[in-house]
């Protein structure tokens, strides 16, 4: 089950006191703490935000004339900040710097595509001709040349993940309408490049990936409106150069015969992603939305409406999602629970609902029991109560066929295995009784309860019975 919770706004935008100067954002990045964020602007602004507080700790601006070209990215290793101006020009500070001018500042030989920021590593940077360099590599002597990897192809999209201590880079291109992915093992300076199978009368658009288990699994959105898979090894012996990469269709990005035409995607857990776009239905005018979609059973779980639109950008950092609505940025939390059919089809209960297993409570009984059978109430408040007040003498003195069901349970709570079920058949005898099958569900789940507490309590003949008897309800 997915869910999106409460929302709140993190700053302004534009020029009425806001972040930037009104051109928007560029990226949101990860702080030096969980509760930081930093924001680069398409000019020359990046700013440090603590969450919690909407609170701007810092802001950092290149000269009048100057442009900041990538996502300015905090270092995991040093707290330090770096940027690139101008395609070519990195600067380097630290939280307490000002200004900007008077900070470390080095010219490279080729133009940066981006910096990823890498756990427990270095920084590393892509060049826009597929070359990669740790900073630590670049630092030690800025003017080195770069090597040229793609030729005539253009970066479209990078990642960077860590696999064990392995830093990897991944990184798409595109070129004539053709579509490549390169795989980067920095450590092991291997390079391995893909091409990305075709898909007749659509192209990818938006690429999103997540590395488990030695294979990375990219996704890409298609102009078709799907969502594909593909999952592309580390573990490669062969040496041929160029490979094929088939994919297959993870999802359809429809509800009810409308199409949600998206514009940015993000990875929540292996059975989830949230997507932004704008929903259709014939007819009718389109509405911006922000939704949670389940991959596992290929269903919407929740969904949005935004109605100031975003400016089509959507981030995702510490269960919480990052977009532009109107001239916000606006923070919504969500919750993703382990996928089900019963989550993906909406009939999971709320965490917060009681269910039947709060009717079992074995200190509070009485009580309880007489709750559950509503249409014998006034009996059983009085007999359950005076059977908790005299526990074992008046319990063991109740015949079989006068046990009610709170009767029944302080007998199954400390009996063996063998009592259980000669008790639990004795019951099973009587299905024409008043809530039988509610009084079966109580029972059971009171026994599944004493199994997890005690794993060498197991009645497996009763259970099986009452499975196959078919006389458990749903």
């Amino acid at each position: 089950m997915a869910a999106l919770l409460e929302s709140f706004t993190l700053c302004g935008l534009g020029p009425s006191g806001g972040v930037g100067l009104g051109g928007g954002l560029l990226a949101l990045e990860p702080g030096p703490d969980p509760d930081h964020v930093l924001l680069t602007d398409r000019g020359r602004t990046a700013t440090l935000f603590k969450v919690s507080d909407q609170k701007p700790l810092g802001c950092w601006s290149v000269k009048h004339g100057q442009i900041i070209t990538c996502p300015v990215v905090c270092s995991c290793e040093t707290g330090e900040y770096i940027a690139v101006h101008d395609d070519k020009v990195l600067r380097i500070w630290k939280s307490k710097d000002i200004n900007l001018d008077k900070v470390f500042k080095a010219t490279l030989s080729a133009d940066v595509y981006r910096i990823h920021s890498l756990p427990n590593e270095g920084p590393v940077v892509l060049f826009k001709g597929g070359g990669v360099r740790t900073l630590d590599a670049l630092l030690e002597a800025p003017q080195q040349e770069i090597e040229n990897i793609i030729s005539d192809e253009v970066v479209k999209w990078s990642e960077a993940f860590m696999e064990g201590q392995q830093p990897v880079l991944i990184f798409a291109t595109e070129k004539d309408g053709d579509f490549f992915v390169y795989v980067q093992k920095l450590k092991m300076n291997s390079l391995h490049k893909y091409k990305l199978e075709q898909e007749e009368l659509s192209k990818p658009l938006i690429f999103t990936a997540y590395i488990k288990n030695q294979i990375i699994t990219l996704l890409c959105l298609y102009s078709n409106d799907s969502v594909y898979k593909v999952l592309i090894p580390l573990q490669q012996n062969t040496e041929e150069e160029e490979q094929i990469l088939s994919k297959s269709l993870l999802l359809n990005l429809s509800v009810s015969g409308s199409v949600l035409k998206a514009t940015s995607f993000v990875v929540l857990d292996k059975d989830h992603i949230a997507v932004l776009g704008s929903l259709a239905a014939s007819g009718e005018e389109s509405k911006e939305c922000l939704t949670i979609w389940n991959t596992k059973f290929q269903t919407l779980q929740t969904s949005k409406e935004l109605p100031l639109g975003t400016s089509g950008q959507l981030w995702c950092y510490e269960e919480k999602f990052f977009f532009t609505h109107g001239k916000v940025l606006t923070v919504i939390m969500y919750k993703c629970e382990t996928s089900s059919l019963a989550a993906a089809v909406g009939k999971l209960k709320d965490s917060q609902t009681p269910d039947v297993s709060s009717f079992v409570n074995w200190n509070t009984l009485g009580d309880e029991v007489v709750s559950f059978q509503s249409q014998q109430s006034a009996a059983l408040k009085s007999e359950s109560k005076m059977t908790l007040r005299s526990k074992k003498n008046a319990v063991g003195e109740v015949q079989p066929d006068t046990l009610t069901v709170g009767q029944l349970l302080l007998n199954l709570k400390d009996a063996s295995t063998t009592v259980s079920e000669d008790e639990l058949r004795q019951l099973m005898s009587k299905a024409e009784m008043p809530d039988f099958q509610a009084t079966i569900g109580c029972v059971i789940t009171a026994l599944i309860n004493r199994c997890k507490t005690n794993p060498k309590y197991y009645p497996q003949n009763f259970l099986l019975q009452t499975v196959q008897i078919r006389d458990l309800s749903y």
